[in-house]
């Protein structure tokens, strides 16, 4: 529980045998989070021991957590909160991470928060789902409340609910039972699916619908922290460890968040949206290396008629055109491929798993849609194939040079170097 050097360790080690992290945080940051609360549930170790355990957790998901960050957006906004009285919030916090690395809208509203505040932010924001944690025995009957009164003033908002030594009770308001984070993504996905209006394809085989319960009675066990008998003094050393470890998970977050925000600007051409040409140098490094990528094609494209569009029709009609045939290139490719602009009126390609043939094949494809998309302009292309072996700089010069004999050749041509 001390060993920050070791939790860093086993994040690493599964990262590297093709864990994604949200796999990460489900599969082996989940499980040891769950197994430290059944500890403290148990009253075998101490409410310090374990968010020392929590903090360091947070501590090794830090560094990976920003570049982890996609671009994929899914259907759907989820709030999450931990209810009123709820200090014991990190969990939640890491069930917010997963859902946010999946790609959904994530509104994350932490813990301790008011009923009325919660059903406000509730009309506010018209989520598709909510999410509501309680972990200490006297914030049960807080949660019964938020599940309620959220139906009650949203007929038909899915409600999720979860939390260390949780139980379900028999009522008549219905929610969804999270038992674990395992499960979380799996069953956001079957409940959106479901919410999700417009016809459905009645002969697709469904996932059986998440378990719908009621809400929580208190957790069943032995120790203090079950029974729910603490002193003054143990609650304000909560309180205060409580705060901490919040404070120092979200300024991670926040700060992981602002660092890849950076990169995307260091990676992103803003003219075309496309990456840029150190994005480019960057997927090729990790592609050279990754035997599956192999044999590795490079594209050398350049817009032939470009330069007396933007000289004869100014600079606003050629930032058209570049953004145009960036669409068009982009998508002439298949998924897996990777192209970005690298400067001017010239973009390059990566070919993953492409024999010389197929790349040439794909090239020709490629040349005669960015013909037809810019015919209106007299814009066409001039592509030049090469295959990455072993040095980045000598396959973009073979593809350099392939190109300008395509270019020589009289142009809207494809050769290969």
């Amino acid at each position: 529980m001390a060993d920050a050097g070791g939790a860093g360790r086993v994040a690493r080690q599964a990262l590297g045998e093709g864990l994604g992290v949200a796999g990460l945080y489900q599969r082996v940051i989940a499980p040891a989070m769950w197994r430290i609360g059944e500890l403290w549930e148990r009253g075998e170790i101490s409410v310090a021991d374990e968010h020392l355990a929590t903090a360091l957790t947070h501590q090794a998901m830090a560094g990976i957590y920003g570049p982890s960050l996609g671009h994929t957006v899914k259907r759907g906004r989820i709030l999450m909160a931990a209810v009123e009285g709820e200090r014991h919030a990190l969990g939640l916090r890491m069930a917010a991470d997963v859902i946010e690395l999946a790609g959904y809208e994530t509104i994350y509203l932490g813990a301790d928060v008011p009923i009325d505040d919660l059903l406000q932010a509730v009309a506010a924001r018209s989520p598709d789902l909510v999410g509501l944690s309680a972990t200490m025995p006297s914030s049960i009957e807080a949660l019964d409340r938020a599940v309620t009164e959220i139906q009650r003033a949203n007929p038909g908002l899915i409600v999720f609910f979860g939390g260390q030594g949780v139980r379900p009770r028999e009522t008549n308001d219905e929610a969804v039972l999270v038992r674990d984070l395992e499960q979380l993504l799996a069953m956001v996905e079957a409940a959106l699916d479901v919410a999700t209006p417009g016809p459905k394809d009645s002969s697709a085989p469904r996932e059986s619908p998440p378990e719908r319960v009621g809400a929580l009675g208190a957790p069943q066990g032995a120790g203090s922290a079950a029974t729910g008998e603490s002193t003054p003094e143990d609650e304000s050393i909560e309180r205060d460890l409580s705060g901490i470890a919040a404070e120092t998970a979200d300024l991670a977050r926040d700060l992981a968040r602002q660092a890849n925000t950076y990169k995307d600007l260091a990676y992103t051409d803003t003219l075309s949206g496309l990456p840029n040409r150190r994005a480019f140098e960057d997927r090729a490094a990790r592609l050279r290396d990754f035997s599956d990528a192999k044999p590795l094609a490079v594209l050398m494209i350049d817009l032939d008629g470009f330069k007396p569009v933007n000289d004869s029709e100014g600079h606003e009609a050629g930032d058209r055109i570049l953004a145009l045939m960036a669409r068009t290139i982009a998508g002439g490719l298949r998924e897996g491929d990777f192209v970005a602009r690298f400067g001017g009126d010239e973009f390059a390609a990566l070919l993953p798993g492409t024999e010389p043939s197929e790349a040439v094949a794909l090239a020709e494809r490629l040349r005669a849609q960015v013909q037809d998309a810019g015919a209106d302009a007299s814009v066409t292309a001039s592509i030049g194939v090469a295959m990455l072996e072993d040095d980045l700089r000598r396959a973009l010069l073979r593809a350099d040079g392939a190109l300008y004999e395509a270019k020589n050749s009289g142009r809207n041509m494809v050769r290969h170097g």
